[in-house]
């Protein structure tokens, strides 16, 4: 059955209960569509309640919050989240009419968000102005739902601030715009100062509120939500502006002289412009560890690489950056640091960063020349500072220490003159695992940088750990045994693969393995081998032919060499039935056909069952594999608590945005610490051209506005929104949405 019948099932008031529920256990999209169904039962409910709460499905919640069926005691749980929700449901007045004290279930901490609900309903006004608390008593005061009765009450109860809201409503009980501006134009005392911020930051949000009221809100300068907010309001007067304009918080100041009533229309060169403005030393903080979620979203794929540039370090006074940690990635493309080392915007930090990257291995074979005897005493006169290496008598022994974890974990340091601060922060980030005393080190060693402690030093020394730089001097050495080779097959450094690929002393399986290494250097080295079997080489090269027939793959699949089976699985003529057959080959053939978008079905779910957990994590990176595949690896916990962000997961989110971006949705909203509030990584997620409509469409309206630039400007927006955006209070919002129109 295909998933859009599926989700018809899940709407439909006239399927059963239990099926509802098995359709809630296929996937979080359906569950979604479940809980707003009034057939599911209150126990699905319940559960799903359960489920919502701990993966922070914000949509899910929302949906709970407003059917009929939901228990009691989730109701209660989500009332103050979802306030318009709960008193829109009709489970609501049942529960007032079988438990006249049903609202005394709410602490008083909640009640201040219940009644600031706009359609919070007299009686439970009634109920909540019997607390004798003044914030709550002026919103039951300019509450419109409030009684006539209770607000004759409450304005002959004494000359306050209380009495005062209570007659202005009573002389302007059914308009609401009127009685607002008569709050925000009453000097004496000055009510509006005593609205609580939680009713205020909701007034300021509605269209039709007057520039009257806004002016008299901007008074409430500790609270800069509010502020931002009012500079982005379309009704926002030129005159207030300039006064926004020269607030001390800068993404404040930028938002009032970006608007329309002050700026004006902007014709052109909108984009630079937006690209000037839209800096993360412009944008409020939302999310403290907002670095970990853009490093999240990066790998989920929910990040495009030409939003990178917005991530640029601006100071090592900060934590090491996510472009930083993305450029020093095993993964990332060359292509992308090519782009992000040539563009304009991006720091000297990460372009310094990036050249170090691309002549790294020069640098470590410079500094470690191969033909040093291992026993020469200059070993650790070169190598060595402030401590002494060990010597030993030959390689085999030498290897056997490295072995050792003693040894093994031991750093060493290397002599280095004029560093630049690059090359220490790129050892530190590669070194970000261990224990919290190393982290602590990392850390204090940038900020010492930052505050030029080492200003005065010419060396500086750098980290590496034997392996590193013992590697290329038995990777050179003639003597160096078959077996030490084999161990430095997966090397990190390239330049040290391309050695052993080389070597004399290399065995065929040392061999095989390079022939199929992910850099185009090795590979080259490894067939230029002399002791590279003739008959395997001539089958590599037959399979370097585009225009291979199936039976001359399913020939070259019988091959004894795991390399020629591998190049067959990669072979763009290959088909399922092949597949299947190397299915059951070796583990590194097998991740091979993990990946092939053409393997069949009930393979790639073997293979998610396998105990090696490379193979699930190869079946996620498969963008074929079925969607319902794909959502169960998403899913699938790697520890303790549900969905933890793992790479399986992640890969598998990247998969589905790459294949049905809308079931990819509600992960994305896992991936985002407050999916419900605007962030900076939220923005960079609607900056991405390949996330869906619907995603979009959810916060064109977002008082943040470079996210209402993002989506203005992102091709899959819908167009009925991007024309409101062009009526949008932001002269660059505006621009984009009418450009994205043509």
């Amino acid at each position: 059955m295909s998933l859009d019948s599926l989700k018809e099932e899940a709407t439909n008031h006239n399927t059963s209960p239990q099926r509802l529920r098995e359709l809630a256990a296929i996937n979080d999209e359906l569950r979604r569509l479940v809980a707003a169904n009034p057939l599911a039962d209150s126990s699905l409910l319940g559960e799903l309640a359960i489920q919502a709460r701990t993966n922070k499905d914000v949509e899910m919640q929302r949906a709970i919050a407003s059917n009929s069926n939901t228990p009691t005691q989730w109701l209660i749980g989500l009332a103050h989240l979802f306030p318009e929700e709960f008193f829109s449901n009709p489970a609501y007045d049942l529960s007032i009419l079988q438990n006249f004290n049903f609202p005394h279930s709410f602490g008083k901490k909640f009640l201040l968000k219940l009644v600031c609900a706009f359609n919070a309903p007299t009686s439970f006004l009634e109920f909540a102005a019997g607390i004798c608390e003044t914030n709550l008593k002026i919103v039951i005061a300019s509450h419109h739902n409030t009684s006539k009765k209770k607000l004759l009450e409450l304005s002959t109860s004494g000359k306050d601030i209380v009495a005062e809201v209570a007659q202005l409503r009573l002389d302007f009980p059914n308009d609401d715009i009127t009685f607002w501006d008569k709050v925000a134009l009453n000097k004496k005392p000055n009510l509006i100062l005593f609205i609580p911020h939680r009713l205020m930051f909701k007034l300021v949000q509605l269209p039709e509120i007057s520039p009257n009221f806004l002016n008299a809100a901007s008074q409430f300068e500790t609270f800069p939500e509010i502020l931002n907010i009012i500079a982005n309001h379309p009704k926002t007067p030129k005159e207030l502006l300039d006064k926004l304009a020269k607030n001390s918080l800068h993404f404040i100041a930028e938002a009032a002289k970006l608007h329309i009533n002050y700026a004006g229309e902007l014709e052109t060169g909108w984009r630079d412009l937006a690209e000037s403005k839209i800096d993360r030393a412009q944008l409020p903080i939302l999310n403290n560890d907002e670095e970990g979620i853009e490093l999240r979203l990066w790998y989920a794929g929910a990040i495009d690489e030409s939003t990178l540039p917005y991530l640029n370090q601006k100071s090592v006074h900060e934590y090491t950056s996510t472009l930083l940690k993305i450029v020093c990635s095993a993964d990332t493309p060359q292509t992308i640091l090519d782009n992000l080392e040539k563009h304009p915007r991006v720091s000297p930090l990460i372009t310094e960063c990036i050249t170090y990257l691309k002549q790294r291995e020069s640098i470590v074979f410079d500094l470690l020349p191969g033909t040093l005897p291992i026993n020469s005493t200059k070993l650790s006169n070169n190598f060595a500072a402030n401590q002494i290496n060990p010597i030993v008598a030959d390689l085999n022994a030498l290897f056997t220490n490295l072995e050792d974890r003693k040894w093994w974990f031991k750093i060493r340091y290397i002599r280095i003159d004029n560093p630049t601060i690059n090359l220490c922060l790129l050892d530190l980030i590669q070194k970000n695992r261990g224990s919290r005393r190393r982290r602590s080190y990392r850390e204090n060693m940038l900020k010492d940088f930052g505050r030029g402690r080492y200003k005065d030093y010419s060396p500086i020394f750098i980290r590496f750990s034997n392996l590193q730089y013992y590697g290329v001097i038995l990777a050179s050495a003639p003597n160096t045994s078959p077996e030490i080779l084999s161990k430095l097959v997966k090397h990190p450094i390239q330049g040290v693969r391309v050695l052993v690929a080389s070597h004399h002393n290399i065995t065929q399986n040392s061999l095989d393995k390079l022939i199929d290494d992910r850099n185009p250097e090795v590979r080259a080295a490894a067939l230029a081998n002399p002791k590279l079997d003739s008959m395997l080489r001539e089958q590599l090269a037959s399979l370097e032919n585009p225009n291979l027939s199936s039976l001359d793959l399913r020939e070259l699949a019988n091959s004894e060499y795991t390399a020629v089976k591998t190049k067959v699985v990669r072979h763009p003529n290959v088909d399922g039935l092949i597949l299947a057959k190397l299915a059951d080959d070796k583990l590194i053939v097998r991740l091979a056909v993990a990946k092939h978008p053409k393997t069949p079905a009930e393979i790639l779910t073997r293979f998610t069952e396998h105990p090696d957990r490379r193979l699930p994590l190869a079946v996620a990176q498969n963008p074929g594999a079925p969607q319902d595949l794909l959502i169960q690896l998403a899913t699938q916990p790697g520890g303790r608590g549900g969905f933890h962000f793992n790479p399986l997961n992640l890969a598998a989110v990247k998969s589905l945005l790459t294949q049905e971006p809308e079931a990819a949705i509600p992960f994305l909203d896992r991936c985002l610490k407050f999916p419900d509030r605007p962030s900076f990584s939220r923005f960079l997620v609607l900056m991405n051209p390949h996330i869906p409509s619907s995603f979009l469409g959810r916060y064109y309206k977002s008082w943040f506005w470079p996210e209402r630039y993002a989506i203005a400007q992102n091709p899959n927006t819908h167009r009925d929104i991007c024309q409101q955006l062009t009526q949008d209070a932001n002269s660059i919002v505006r621009a984009a949405a009418r450009d994205n129109l043509k």
